[in-house]
């Protein structure tokens, strides 16, 4: 059971669906409650533990019918008794040899084969060629199939997993006995049927493992699409694939750390335990040093140079605030604002309206936004603050203000600035991203989601 279940959650896991251990353990315990035979009660158990979307739970309903199926189909796959054409082929052959003597009965136990897998086909032990198959197809690849050619491939890799090419030089054995020759014939039409069923479970695996290709296609290519070439018909699935680089962030930037001086007994806390054993210290107490959470600052430009990509920065800023616990927003263009409380107040749509229609597309001024960045947030930035900017430094030649920045750079613990443009443009006519850049501890261009993926994974990551 487990492994059928494991199988199941992990073709749903491919398909997009966010499922916990946790989750993987009620949905566990659920199934030992009611059984994998009851389709019915089993799929709506499952689905209580295993779904949390009304979309998640369409593509739980749809995998649920199309793997339970092919598992149902291997269950029965096989029956005592030979399939209707081959017992008539044996009983004609029995009649026709009813007179000799050496003929083993058809019903007899064979006792004299080699082959485990002829034994099996034999004996109609489907618990065990269920597992077989099952197991077999997952060594082989069957849940990494890309392309439906590779069903035969892959059907052969299983069947010769399963001990085909043995079961094969015990044919040419048997074959050369007259009285094996029914023996013969039912395991050819039993390797016969194991061959489709393979097939048909391979085809079952690919067509499982790829029905949700085509999004993943569509999203990696958005992932590498510059932002000014996103259209408005890929913001809703922008806002997924951005939702979940947010999270990434937040795995990594805001889970605590203790760090335990080994060195240093803590004398207190290790009497305090040991209270109990009359003075003996059966257990010591090491002095450590816990290290919070950082608070985060995002800081994003929303003016008219960056107008193509600041709904993308704004979906961004607006999932960090929703994932990350301490995380403080500001707009600008000129003006620099606070919108941490609009942004949990209100709704995406509603909040990133009210944004574009009060922050942006004004002529930039990082001298004026950064002079309101001062008075408004400057005291609070220490040293377990990291400061995100996401902007273009185009300043339509006014002064940037410099000192300001010079200052967020000594108080804070990190200074990222994320730049839209690509490296050639830094400093091209209005630009003075090298004056803000000697302030930073790290300075990349970001256009894409990949960009900020890689960002992410490669700097954010070394947390100190």
């Amino acid at each position: 059971m487990q492994k059928v279940l494991g199988d199941f959650i992990h073709a749903l896991r491919h398909a997009g669906l966010p499922i916990s251990s946790a989750e993987t353990l009620d949905a566990l315990r659920a199934a030992q409650l009611v059984g994998i035979d009851n389709a019915p009660l089993l799929k709506h158990s499952l689905g209580m533990t295993l779904t949390k979307r009304l979309e998640h739970r369409l593509t739980y309903e749809q995998i649920f019918d199309q793997y339970f199926t092919s598992y149902d189909q291997l269950k029965e796959g096989y029956q005592e008794a030979p399939p209707q054409d081959a017992t008539e082929g044996l009983e004609k052959n029995a009649q026709a040899e009813a007179k000799s003597p050496k003929q083993a009965p058809l019903n007899e136990p064979v006792t004299n084969l080699n082959s485990p897998l002829a034994q099996q086909l034999m004996n109609g032990d489907m618990s065990a060629m269920q597992v077989m198959i099952s197991s077999a197809a997952t060594a082989s690849g069957a849940q990494d199939i890309s392309f439906i050619t590779q069903v035969p491939m892959v059907t052969y890799r299983v069947m010769q997993a399963l001990g085909d090419t043995e079961f094969q030089q015990e044919l040419v054995r048997l074959a050369s006995s007259d009285e094996s020759s029914a023996t013969v014939q039912l395991l050819r039409q039993r390797r016969s049927q194991l061959q489709q069923q393979v097939r048909d479970y391979v085809e079952q695996q690919y067509l499982i493992f790829n029905q949700n290709e085509p999004n993943k296609l569509r999203e990696s290519n958005l992932q590498k699409v510059n932002l000014t070439s996103i259209d408005h018909r890929n913001y809703k699935l922008m806002g997924e694939l951005v939702r979940k680089a947010a999270k990434r962030l937040a795995s990594m930037h805001s889970r605590r750390r203790r760090i335990t001086k080994r060195g240093l007994l803590d004398v207190r806390r290790t009497i305090a335990t040991n209270a109990a054993y009359d003075g003996f210290l059966f257990h010591t107490k090491w002095k450590s040093t816990r290290v919070d959470r950082p608070k985060v600052m995002v800081v994003c430009d929303v003016s008219g140079s960056v107008s193509e990509v600041a709904r993308f920065l704004l979906l961004f800023l607006y999932c960090l605030q929703d994932v990350l616990p301490k995380v403080r927003s500001f707009v600008f263009s000129s003006d620099m604002a606070e919108v941490t409380q609009l942004f949990e107040h209100k709704g995406m749509d509603l909040a990133l309206a009210e944004v574009m229609q009060k922050w942006a597309n004004l002529p930039s001024d990082y001298g004026k936004a950064l002079t309101d960045f001062e008075q408004i947030a400057l005291a609070d930035i220490d040293s377990r603050t990291t400061v995100i900017m996401l902007g273009d430094a185009r300043n339509n030649n006014e002064d940037g203000n410099i000192s300001v920045w010079e200052e967020v750079y000594r108080r804070s613990q990190r200074v990222i600035w994320l730049n839209p443009e690509g490296e050639f443009s830094w400093d091209s006519a209005d630009s003075i991203m090298s004056k803000y850049a000697p302030f930073c501890s790290h300075v990349e261009t970001c256009n894409s989601l990949q960009d900020l993926n890689r960002i992410l994974g490669s700097v954010l990551k070394r947390a100190n």
